[in-house]
């Protein structure tokens, strides 16, 4: 049998693939069209099967991804940190509700550290002689990249809460708390924003426009956070019923603590950053 060089580690071996790194011996047919059809064809069909395996147990059964994750089965499914920067991309190429971009005009006027905001605003506005419009455009547009990368640190403080909440569970290292916080941002993500988001729009669009309204969409991600969390505390954490209703109420908390923090956070960075 012929002998080949490997173009990856320049290993000798006999057959079509090297037997230390797996490179394979590219031949003719290799550069065929025929060839780069199948290979498109088998990565969408493989990427969608793996994809939409892992959303619907994310939907019914959360805790299960990131049990399965931390046992080490993770062939069938996307690994959570995928699956939450994929939700993360979605939601900023179409952000149907600004629950983590928060403009300044919500900033100005919806936390407890508002009126600091408006303070720091109004002597930067001052200092710069521009008009608050143009101020208003640098930093949405700032503020809106930043959240990109800060939702990350979201789900740290996230886990940082899950630890101490859990304590006494089965889950003793921090690296399980953090995969299940990315699968608890990828619900938020998809389901209480985008998914809401789209109900919102669509019905609407038939004159219900209340249903954007506050009380609806806070009504809604608490109905869905409760579903989530004590489901995750049965399957993920293996409390029984009575500790997982009240971690539910605690990791609620939690996720409302981490929104407010990360808010500010979002709004100090993004001031000293334009």
């Amino acid at each position: 049998m012929k002998k080949h060089s490997c173009k990856s580690c320049g290993n000798e071996f006999e057959g079509n693939y090297c037997n230390t790194c797996g490179e394979k011996v590219i031949n003719p047919n290799d550069r065929s069209l025929k060839y780069f059809i199948n290979e498109f064809v088998n990565a969408i069909t493989f990427a969608d099967n793996k994809l939409w395996r892992t959303l619907k147990v994310l939907f019914q059964r959360p805790g299960f991804l990131s049990k399965e994750f931390a046992e080490g089965r993770r062939k069938p499914y996307m690994k959570p940190v995928s699956i939450f920067f994929l939700a993360n991309l979605i939601y900023f190429l179409f952000p149907l509700i600004n629950t983590f971009t928060t403009p300044l005009e919500i900033q100005r006027t919806s936390f407890h550290y508002s009126p600091l905001v408006v303070e720091w605003v109004e002597d930067v506005i001052a200092k710069r002689d521009v008009s608050y419009d143009e101020y208003l455009t640098v930093y949405n547009t700032k503020t809106t990249e930043l959240s990109k990368l800060l939702l990350v640190i979201f789900a740290y403080m996230l886990a940082i809460l899950f630890w101490p909440i859990h304590l006494g569970g089965k889950r003793k290292y921090f690296a399980d708390h953090l995969t299940i916080s990315l699968e608890v941002m990828t619900f938020i993500l998809l389901v209480v924003i985008q998914l809401y988001g789209l109900i919102g729009l669509t019905i609407s669009q038939f004159g219900y426009r209340q249903f954007l309204t506050n009380i609806y969409s806070t009504s809604f991600a608490f109905l869905g956070l409760s579903y989530f969390f004590y489901v995750m505390e049965r399957t993920f954490y293996r409390f029984k019923p009575l500790r997982a209703c009240l971690n539910t109420a605690l990791c609620l908390a939690a996720v409302l603590v981490c929104l407010i923090g990360y808010r500010a956070l979002l709004f100090f960075i993004t001031f000293w950053s334009i």
